[in-house]
């Protein structure tokens, strides 16, 4: 068995593409119509040849998503993540739901939210 992907319903998915690629520096792989009711974009990092992110946009859908209790974050590992939480503050428009720091474990990490209020935590281990 292998993880392909996690697939989010989003509200624009240009402003959601916006967010993954310019913002984050993840890539688009492709951009996909399912019949005349919804269009699937796939959101790659670069250099992986699997795109481990499919936003959805239901062509119809006029409100906001709940994300539900369940729902927690994805998570991305990085190299230095001072450096990414400044360049984020630079691009505008991220909301940050907690800045670098470290947790007990000596691993450092904060959150952010995309457009739609997903959570994501940029991971830096020691």
């Amino acid at each position: 068995m292998k993880y392909l992907h996690t697939c989010y319903r989003v509200l624009d998915l240009d402003r959601s593409i916006d967010f993954y690629t310019n913002k984050l520096g993840l890539e688009l792989v492709r951009k996909v119509p399912i019949g005349e009711e919804a269009t699937n974009a796939f959101i790659g990092v670069p250099g992986d040849p699997e795109p481990r992110l499919e936003l959805t946009l239901n062509h119809d859908r006029k409100a906001p998503y709940e994300l539900g209790e369940g729902y927690s974050h994805v998570a991305f590992a990085v190299e230095d993540l001072d450096a990414l939480a400044e360049r984020l503050e630079r691009a505008g428009g991220v909301e940050f739901e907690s800045r670098p720091h470290a947790i007990s474990t000596g691993t450092r990490l904060f959150f952010v939210r995309d457009p739609d209020g997903y959570r994501i935590e940029f991971v830096e281990r020691r």
